[in-house]
């Protein structure tokens, strides 16, 4: 090799070397080697003659395409480990793992691809883990594979199953609880509560006291009549000063229409990690954006387009439909009811007047009638 072509050589891959360096795996293209202009434009045979003598000595690595062929640029301390092997089997071995990257290298297809001998595949795997070049794991998909990776790499979330998976098995508390979260915080950000009072009905601040029928009281009762005015006693006229209102406790509810900062998978991912509550797993938007896909699926939460951004926000059960989740669901955005608490009495405009006898009682109520019915 020339000098010119050993300078040429040291720029082609300085140069590649800088373009890469926000994306350590990107690829190179014979036209994007050109386009780098360190190569004369039209010196092809110069620009091949360099690119072999990069991948001979292993600062390139070669990788096929269905569209041509490409180049990853190799680190040069790992391009020094080549040279330390000392057998063609090691080489590769090593190469085909060093290929396979994050997702690792089945032993069984080491073993198919190289054609070697069941004896020299294991000689090489057991010299390359002692030098520290290799280890093994497994993958979640399936344990009993022997997968060997580099040892400087981790395994791919694929091969791991990533933050949902503790020692290969799957972690459903964990998920569970981060899936409450998640519909926590999109419900915090998502509604507000109400503070104010019920729509309390006008009534006058002093009621005359029920009168009392002169007579039995049962009789009335079976006749079940208005009492006319004669039958009231006029004697007692002592002003019964109405019971104050109720505040009722706060509910929480919609935002209006046309909001615009329901929360995105980005901000729920930045609020859970601020909150430490991931037990230390790496967790990415990706990670947060699957929860969020199957409490969309199980109709928990439901997406919001706002301009070019997606937020979430919760789906408002219907009481007349609990069954669209579970019993033990959080989900619900008031207290669940009973028939004591949906009597027609809990909302009477004329409670106050109401008793055994009276001009409206429980046995001739028509709100009862309906809501019995």
């Amino acid at each position: 090799m020339d000098d010119e072509t050993s300078i040429l050589k040291n720029q082609l891959f300085a140069a590649c070397q800088d373009a890469c360096s926000d994306n350590p795996d990107k690829l190179f293209s014979q036209e994007d080697l050109m386009a780098l202009d360190v190569v004369p434009r039209k010196d092809v045979k110069k620009l091949l003659q360099i690119i072999q003598i990069l991948t001979r000595e292993r600062l390139f690595a070669p990788v096929h395409f269905h569209s041509g062929l490409a180049w990853r640029v190799r680190p040069e301390e790992e391009a020094a480990k080549y040279k330390s092997l000392t057998s063609e089997d090691q080489v590769l071995v090593y190469e085909l793992i060093d290929a396979a990257g994050s997702e690792g290298a089945w032993q069984q297809e080491i073993k198919n691809r190289l054609n070697l001998q069941e004896n020299a595949m294991r000689k090489a795997l057991r010299e390359l883990e002692a030098k520290r070049f290799i280890r093994q794991f497994t993958t979640v998909e399936n344990t009993s594979k022997k997968m060997w990776i580099k040892f400087s790499l981790q395994p791919s979330a694929r091969a791991t199953g990533g933050p949902w998976y503790t020692d290969q098995y799957l972690d459903e508390a964990f998920i569970d609880m981060l899936q409450t979260v998640v519909v926590r915080i999109i419900k915090d950000k998502g509604s507000y509560r109400s503070t104010g009072e019920r729509n309390i009905r006008s009534a006058s601040p002093v009621l005359p006291k029920k009168g009392v029928i002169k007579g039995g009281l049962s009789e009335a009762a079976m006749k079940s009549k208005k009492r006319t005015a004669d039958a009231m006693s006029r004697d007692d006229t002592t002003p019964v000063v109405a019971p104050a209102p109720k505040a009722r406790s706060t509910i929480r509810l919609p935002l209006p229409a046309g909001y615009t900062n329901y929360p995105t998978a980005e901000e729920i991912t930045t609020e859970i990690v601020q909150k430490k509550i991931a037990k230390g797993q790496p967790l990415r938007t990706e990670h947060v954006q699957e929860l969020i896909d199957i409490l969309v699926w199980e109709n928990r939460i439901e997406a919001v387009k706002m301009g070019d951004r997606v937020g979430y926000r919760a789906v408002r059960i219907s009481k007349q439909n609990p069954d669209m989740v579970k019993l033990d669901s959080e989900d619900f955005w008031e207290p669940r009811t009973n028939g004591l608490t949906t009597v027609p009495c809990g909302k009477c405009p004329v409670f106050e007047l109401c008793e055994e006898g009276g001009p409206v009682w429980a046995g001739g109520c028509e709100y009862f009638d309906k809501w019995l019915s």
